[in-house]
């Protein structure tokens, strides 16, 4: 005999929604924010606030990227003196003003830092969330983005 909704056992092929609701939902205990319960609020409120949220977010990497980019500027506008003899200079010896970083390591060492910056918070957030034990994700998503850096970013270069 054919049982319910189709199936041969005796037990019916039923889904048992979770009780979700204003108190009840899977994200309890969140990391960063445990008190506020935004399931609590309506749709177009955290749509606002998020947006809100992401807007203040690109402000602030854009003032970080500008300040940090000055700052890069800054150090790789560095120059030092050298002294070599020259005898078709008068007294002998001729001053030249060379740079004493390379611009091309300095950006690539800046891209580096940015975009292995998020696997490395994701990392410290997951070990400050388990106590100082290293999780399952952080040293993953580290070594695959280097392999990806390394091996993908390479092969387009």
């Amino acid at each position: 005999m054919a049982g319910v909704n189709g199936t041969n056992g005796s037990t019916p092929n039923v889904t048992m929604e979770p009780p979700y609701g204003p108190y009840h939902y899977p994200c309890d205990q969140g990391l960063l924010l445990p008190v506020i319960s935004e399931f609590t609020w309506s749709y177009g409120a955290r749509c606002f606030l998020y947006l809100l949220f992401l807007l203040w977010c690109f402000l602030a990497v854009a003032i970080v990227a500008d300040i940090f980019m000055c700052s890069i500027e800054r150090i790789t506008s560095k120059t030092r003196i050298v002294r070599m003899p020259d005898a078709t200079v008068e007294g002998g010896i001729r001053e030249l003003e060379i740079k004493v970083w390379n611009d091309t390591v300095a950006n690539l060492s800046l891209l580096a830092l940015g975009t292995s910056a998020p696997e490395i918070l994701l990392s410290v957030i997951e070990i400050v969330g388990k106590n100082f034990v290293a999780g399952e994700l952080g040293p993953g998503t580290i070594v695959g983005s280097a392999a990806f850096n390394l091996l993908v970013i390479s092969a387009i270069c």
